[in-house]
């Protein structure tokens, strides 16, 4: 059996800078709790990004959206251990996503004109008005991380646009970040998103034919809140103090994102894991 959690709070910079918590979080599981989702996206801080926060909202929700809608094709395929088969269905779900996120945005501007604050913004930034459809979805801006776990056919992916970090928790309770994640070309500012162009080809994704005792995705704004040296022994204590005792663990770990986030980034912090149960210690 699975258990789950999620968080996010509004950056300490955020907090004296006036600006909106663009961090959006979720998981979710079937009835059974025998496999979950754990979802991150981290909106863009930058000025022409004036609808990050509602493009991470977006984005999570698609992302849950298209995951169901393969999860047919997945669930056939992992018995067999089909890596080229998993592959092909994890690249179409990164092009479902990315596809959807933009039919999903464009409309959310249509039915949400520019206000008149924002078309303030936009004349500052020299955005040309009106703006064109393919320009939309940069006021959006976004990055996405989703974590899946299958308990039941001990199989687990993990897919990625932009920066943030994914850890899986293996049997022995060893901590690691899947290196097929990692990309050296992002951060100083700098990541791939998915009101990119070529966002469908951006993701990264992993995966492992394997059992685990947690999986969990977070915001770069809580990742670089920590030292790497101790970021494993969090996610650890955190596994255990959820599964027992999930409702307190989630109260003190939203009191405690404030405390982080002012002795560390700065930034907006979101983290959403899945523990299994039968990984406690």
């Amino acid at each position: 059996m699975l258990v789950t959690l999620s968080a996010r709070c509004k950056g300490s910079t955020h907090q004296k800078e006036g600006k909106p918590l663009q961090d959006y979080c979720k998981v979710t599981s079937d009835k059974l709790k025998t496999y979950a989702y754990a979802l991150v996206a981290d909106g863009h801080g930058g000025k022409r990004y004036i609808r990050s926060e509602k493009g991470s909202e977006i984005a999570v929700r698609c992302a849950v959206e298209c995951t169901n809608a393969i999860l047919k094709q997945i669930f056939q395929f992992i018995p067999g251990k089909n890596k080229d088969l998993i592959e092909k269905n994890l690249k179409l779900l990164c092009v479902k996503i990315s596809i959807k996120w933009k039919e999903e945005v464009i409309n959310h501007f249509n039915e949400n004109p520019l206000s008149q604050e924002e078309t303030e913004r936009c004349n500052n930034l020299h955005m040309a008005l009106p703006l064109k459809e393919e320009d939309i979805p940069s006021l959006y801006g976004s990055t996405l991380l989703e974590a899946v776990y299958f308990e039941m056919f001990n199989f687990w992916f993990a897919l990625q646009i932009g920066d943030g970090k994914c850890t899986v928790i293996k049997t022995n309770n060893t901590v690691f970040s899947p290196e097929e994640l990692e990309n050296e070309k992002l951060g100083f500012g700098v990541t791939t998103s998915l009101c990119s162009k070529d966002a469908a080809t951006e993701f990264r994704f992993a995966y492992g034919f394997e059992k685990i005792n947690g999986i969990s995705v977070m915001s770069d704004g809580m990742a670089d809140s920590f030292d790497t040296s101790k970021l494993p022994d969090f996610i650890l204590n955190l596994k255990n103090n959820t599964v027992n005792d999930g409702e307190k663990t989630q109260a003190e770990l939203q009191d405690f994102l404030p405390v982080l986030s002012e002795q560390g980034s700065g930034d907006d912090i979101s983290i959403a894991a899945i523990f299994s149960k039968k990984g406690f210690i």
